[in-house]
Formats: structure tokens, sequence, C-alpha cells
């Protein structure tokens, strides 16, 4: 049994206002694709990295040394999905990460927990952490505050989300267009997809705000990998 991984990079990242595509921006040295891939090859032997068709070149100087596939993404997050499932070669009992390179510093104990699910018979799982924040509904037409919520009724969703490979192909032949996740896919055909434990470092980078908390995350992480 081989754990793969695809590592979703194709976005621009407007929201994030950098002149370059999200993935590319430096956070302690080096692009956040850089460290999304060093870190997610910890648990997994072959990785694929779906990149913007407009700077492959770029993507394959900041991936220089590591051992990585790079393919062209696509308009969609769910069509560039299945354009790395198709560069890996699958087998199906094999086990598949979809990672977010914008997740770049998620835990390696997160990592290993989404794979240990499915070796326990899960058919995908997810790391998800608890909402912190307060919440409410959506302000009326009147712009009047919305209702509280409790909750602790809600998640928060991270990657990797990993599957069965047998289960993520199936759900991509068979699911529908528009999905903002694998999971999504997957729970919409009847697969069992269940919840393990995230860590906050695997936050995504977002906003240009982000940048300074992924500076520290990566300054913590470099002092845990010392020890």
């Amino acid at each position: 049994m081989t754990v793969a991984a695809v590592v979703t990079a194709a976005g621009y990242g407007t929201r994030l206002g950098s002149d370059l595509p999200k993935a590319l921006v430096v956070v302690a040295g080096e692009p956040l694709v850089t460290h999304a891939v060093r870190r997610i090859a910890r648990v997994a032997t072959r990785v694929v990295v779906t990149a913007p068709p407009t700077h492959l070149d770029d993507f394959a100087r900041a991936l220089d040394g590591l051992d990585v596939r790079i393919v062209p993404g696509a308009g969609t997050r769910q069509e560039s999905v299945n354009l790395g499932l198709a560069a890996l070669g699958l087998a199906s009992h094999d086990i598949v990460l979809v990672h977010d390179a914008a997740r770049a510093f998620q835990t390696t104990e997160a990592m290993s927990a989404v794979i240990d699910a499915i070796e326990s018979g899960a058919d995908g799982a997810i790391p998800v952490v608890p909402v912190v924040d307060t919440l409410v509904t959506a302000p009326g037409a009147d712009g009047a505050l919305g209702e509280p919520v409790d909750r602790d009724g809600f998640r928060i969703v991270q990657t990797p989300q990993g599957f069965r490979a047998s289960v993520l192909l199936d759900a991509h032949a068979r699911g529908g267009d528009g999905a903002t996740d694998d999971a999504t896919l997957a729970r919409a055909l009847g697969y069992r997809v269940v919840a393990t434990a995230g860590h906050e470092w695997g936050v995504k980078v977002t906003h240009a705000g982000d940048l300074a908390l992924a500076e520290h995350i990566a300054a913590l992480s470099a002092d845990e990998e010392k020890v």
C-alpha cells in the first residue's frame, strides 16, 4: 500500500493581494508550496503538485531538489485534483491525501491521524478543530445582528483530506461538479468519512494578515524540529 498526495496550489490567491500565485508567496525564506511539500513528504511517498499553468517554471524552481511531480492545474479545485489523481497512477488499495498548499504548516501528527483512520477502516478522514469564535446567523435585511449559534456543534475543516484511493477516484468519477472539497463528493455517494484531530498550525493562509501568523508558526516549527 502506498500513501500518495496531491498538493493543490493552482489558485492565484487574489484575496492575498500578491502579484504571485499564493503558493509562491515566501514565508520564512521559502515559498508556501515548498513548506507544504516538505511536510507532507514525511507521510507520503509520492507527491504531485497542481500549479497554475502560467507559472510552471516558477514552481519547478521552488520545488527543486524535492521528489515531486508538478502538473498544470485547471479552472476549479475539483478539476485540478482530478488532474493530480491521474498523474499519481494510484492502485485501488492505496491511500491518497489531498492537501492545500495554503495550509503549509499542518503537523505530521495531524496528517498521520488521517492515515491511521483510513487504515482502521474509514473510507475517508478529515482533520478538524473546534470553533473558538462566537457564532451568529447572517444579519437580516435591516442589518440587525443574527441569532447566536451554539459553536459546540461546529468544527473547522482542515487538510489533508485522506481517502482510500478507490473511494476518491469513484467520487470524482461519479460526483457532481462544483464541490468545494473532496469529502463532499465522497459523502454524497454514501462513503464513511470520519473526523480526526487537526491542529492550530493547519490554518489556511488567505489574507495578507495571515502571513504574519504563518511566519510565527514557521519559527515555532523550526524550533520544534531542532529539539
